[in-house]
Parts: structure tokens; C-alpha cells; sequence
């Protein structure tokens, strides 16, 4: 079963997601990937950082000073705000010395790292009693965190036994205090970002690259079925015209025949001939094969005759014809008339009621200027009307009858002179067609060259 065009592009629409969601799923996965071996990186050379033991003990609370202070705060003989405001102290003397140390850690891989180590919670006899709640910070780097990730957690079990008087008493007993500190490491990658978008831009634009090449092909493909549906169409529109043009001289020549079985007629011959050089007229426009045998040039006396060949056809027409110049002309007499009087049929086919034709001469060339009135083209045909069996519609309808091969012709003819053909125009206003020729003096040679297609 075949498909309509616009479930072909429901179909190329549904690929093109799935291949979209491909990629983005590629490109999540090298993410995450990325971002995990970057992670991997730093908790590594992070995990040995306790055991540089000169960054800390001179500026942080050792375990046996931060445990005789969690005794002091069971007794109440300080405020659990003392104990944080001794812990913040602390950690800002270790901060600049951390920083540094961090910076030579990470700097050469070109990653900006931050850290910091907190307290969650303190707690007094096997959890029973938090007696200071987090979080309280142990160290830190420089910098603002915003995604903190974790690098390690874990639980800090002291106790200490001390001796104490009864009360009203010479006898003592021993105490125990067991303490439970909750404590978490983070630490940040600042560029995080910035550095994966670095690891991921070649592929980010070889997937760039892979959508967009699927899309101008799809975008080429829809353009060339189009211009094959154009082209099919108007071949069709070619054969129903030639069916069209055909009828009449071989309705013509079957009624001679028909004659000729009864008698023999001169007038039935002459009859016969015509229509035969009528039928070869109709043909050959649809051969490529421009070559001629005569290559003689036209003179300005045969060129005004077939201006006046024209005129006499075309009588409602209103003619401005300038000076034909003198033998300079390069076309031959075949390929003069045709080139004009398709031009000139052009116009009076599509509107034109006054038609314009005049001649310059510039250095080395001749400039040939065929203008008209008629109903004019949008600049969005002109790239296409010297295109075999092109022929300018409206409305997917085509508004007069002709096989689309004039301006072909005209063209190959131009092109065979090593000439120039262009051509302005503007609807409702007209059009201009412009070729310039190379005179005849210095084409002689050109004029002895069989033609190549």
C-alpha cells in the first residue's frame, strides 16, 4: 500500500524523535559517566587528606581537647554555642592553610574543589541524649557551596572515665562518658560544569552534526520527489499537448490519402508536404541536437523579414522594432529565427500587447534586448524557465497550451555562441530578456564548431 506524502513525514517526524531520544540518551549516559570518573578523581586524592597531619593539628581541637569539652558541656559548665563558636574559631585558623593545599591538589587537572567537614550531631551515653545538634564545622575551604557531594561519613565513638567525690563524702566513684559524634565530609567541583561541557564537545557536535545531515537529507529527498512529481506531471502535460498539435495534420493527411486512392492531384501533394514539414516542425523541438547545416550568419535583410513574417501573423500586436545592424549578427539564419520567434511567441502567449525589440552594440558584443508587456513572472520562476519542458503555472494549473521548450531552445542557442542570457521581470508589468552576442568579426571560428551538448 502505498503512503501519502504527509504520513511519510509523520514517519520521518516519529525516527527523527527516537533518533533525537538515541542521542540525548548517548549524551546523558557519557554525562553521568564523566561526571562520576571526575567524582572518582577527587574522592581519591581526597581520601589521604587526614593523614597530613600538619594541616590541622596546630589550628583544629584534637580528640582528647574535644572530648573534655563535650564533658564540660554535660556538666553545664559551658553552652553547646561556646562548643560551636570553638569549632568555627578553629576552622577558620586551618582555612587559608586548606585552601592551599587543596588548590595544589586539583589546579594542575583544572578543577576548582572546595571542602568542608561538619558535625551533625553529639551525642552522650549510647545515643540517649544529644546534648549539641549540628551542623557545627570542623574545617573548610574558601568558597560557597551550592551542590554539596558527599565524600565520606562516619561515627566517632569517645569515652573518657573520670574520678568523683560523693557529695558530703571523703569516698569517690568512677564516671564514664561515652560520646557519639555524627560527622560527614563534602566537597564541591565549582566548574564542574564548564569541564564536562569540555570532555563532551566532540561528541555534543558529531550528534549536532548527525541530526542536522538527516535533516537536510530528508529536506533534499521531499525537494527532489517534488521536482519528480513536477517533472512527471509535466511530461504528461507534454504528451497531451503534442497528442493535441498532432491531431490536425494527420486528420489532414488521412483525408489526402483517402483523395489519392481516388485520383491524382498536385494540389493533395502540396497538401501532403505541408503537413508532412508541419508534423517535422512539431517534433523537432523535442530533439537536443541544435546543430544545423547551415552555419551561414543571418544578414539584417532576412532578420527584418522575420520581424515582418511576425507582425503580419500577430496584427493587434503593437511592434517597436529598432535598426537591424549591418551583418553583425552572429546567429546563423535557422537558429536567429528560432531564437526570436520563440521569444516573440512567448510574449504574445502570455499576455503581451506591445513588444519592444532593439540592439547595442558594446566593444566586442552585440546586446539584444526583447521586451514586453505581458503578464510577467515571479522571481521565484526565473532560475527555472530555460529547463526542458518547464512551463510557469498557477494553481497547479497550466493557463496556456506549449510543450515548455522555447526558452530551452533559446538558451542552447545562446550557449552555443558563447553568449549571455538574462533576464528581468516583475508580474503585472513584464519582462525583458537581454543577450549579448559576440559580433561577428571575431566568431567566425565559432561558427565552423559542430555543437556539443
Amino acid at each position: 500500500m502505498e503512503l501519502k506524502p504527509q504520513n511519510y513525514i509523520v514517519l520521518f517526524t516519529l525516527f527523527f524523535a527516537v533518533l533525537i531520544g538515541i542521542q540525548g540518551y548517548q549524551l546523558y549516559n557519557t554525562y553521568q559517566l564523566k561526571q562520576r570518573d571526575i567524582f572518582a578523581t577527587v574522592k581519591s586524592k581526597l581520601g589521604k587528606l587526614h593523614d597530613n597531619d600538619k594541616l590541622f593539628d596546630d589550628d583544629l581541637m584534637s580528640k582528647d581537647i574535644a572530648r573534655d569539652y563535650y564533658i564540660k558541656l554535660v556538666k553545664n559548665e559551658i553552652t553547646a554555642e561556646k562548643l560551636k563558636g570553638l569549632y568555627n574559631a578553629n576552622a577558620h585558623k586551618t582555612s587559608q592553610k586548606l585552601t592551599r593545599y587543596v588548590d595544589s591538589l586539583f589546579q594542575p587537572l583544572g578543577m576548582d574543589v572546595i571542602l568542608k567537614k561538619e558535625i551533625l550531631g553529639i551525642y552522650f551515653k549510647n545515643l540517649e541524649k544529644q546534648i549539641a545538634a549540628g551542623p557545627i564545622t570542623v574545617y573548610l575551604t574558601d568558597g560557597t557551596f551550592r551542590q554539596p557531594v558527599e565524600l565520606s561519613s562516619s561515627e566517632w565513638i569517645t569515652e573518657k572515665t573520670e574520678t568523683q567525690k560523693i557529695e558530703n563524702s571523703v569516698q569517690s566513684r568512677e564516671v564514664l562518658y561515652t560520646f557519639f559524634v555524627h560527622r560527614k565530609t563534602s566537597f564541591e567541583v565549582t566548574n564542574l560544569n564548564w569541564i564536562l561541557f569540555k570532555e563532551l564537545t566532540s561528541l555534543l557536535l558529531s550528534t549536532l552534526f548527525i541530526l542536522v545531515a538527516f535533516l537536510w537529507l530528508f529536506y533534499r529527498t521531499i525537494q527532489n520527489l517534488r521536482k519528480q512529481q513536477k517533472q512527471i506531471s509535466v511530461l504528461h502535460d507534454v504528451v497531451d499537448n503534442i497528442s493535441h498539435e498532432l491531431k490536425t495534420p494527420i486528420a489532414t493527411l488521412k483525408i489526402a490519402a483517402k483523395t489519392l486512392r481516388k485520383s491524382t492531384d498536385e494540389n493533395i501533394i502540396t497538401v501532403i508536404e505541408r503537413q508532412v514539414n508541419r508534423l517535422e516542425q512539431t517534433l523537432n523541438p523535442l530533439s537536443e541536437n541544435l546543430e544545423t547545416t547551415d552555419q551561414r550568419p543571418i544578414t539584417s535583410t532576412e532578420l527584418q523579414a522575420v520581424f515582418e513574417d511576425f507582425q503580419l501573423t500577430n496584427p493587434s500586436t503593437e511592434f517597436q522594432i529598432g535598426p537591424c545592424p549591418e551583418n553583425k549578427v552572429c546567429l546563423s539564419a535557422n537558429d536567429a529565427t528560432t531564437l526570436f520567434q520563440n521569444l516573440m511567441n512567448n510574449a504574445i502567449k502570455y499576455g503581451a500587447t506591445w513588444l519592444n525589440i532593439y540592439f547595442e552594440e558594446q566593444k566586442n558584443k552585440l546586446s539584444i534586448y526583447i521586451q514586453d508587456n505581458g503578464d510577467g513572472m515571479d522571481e521565484s520562476e526565473l532560475p527555472y524557465i530555460f529547463d526542458k519542458f518547464y512551463r510557469i503555472q498557477k494553481n497547479n494549473v497550466h493557463d496556456s497550451k506549449g510543450l515548455g521548450i522555447g526558452l530551452f531552445l533559446v538558451k542552447k542557442i545562446v550557449d552555443r555562441y558563447h553568449g549571455q542570457l538574462t533576464v528581468t521581470s516583475k508580474p503585472g508589468v513584464g519582462t525583458t530578456f537581454k543577450i549579448q552576442l559576440p559580433l561577428v568579426a571575431i566568431q567566425s571560428e565559432v561558427l565552423q564548431m559542430p555543437y556539443k551538448q
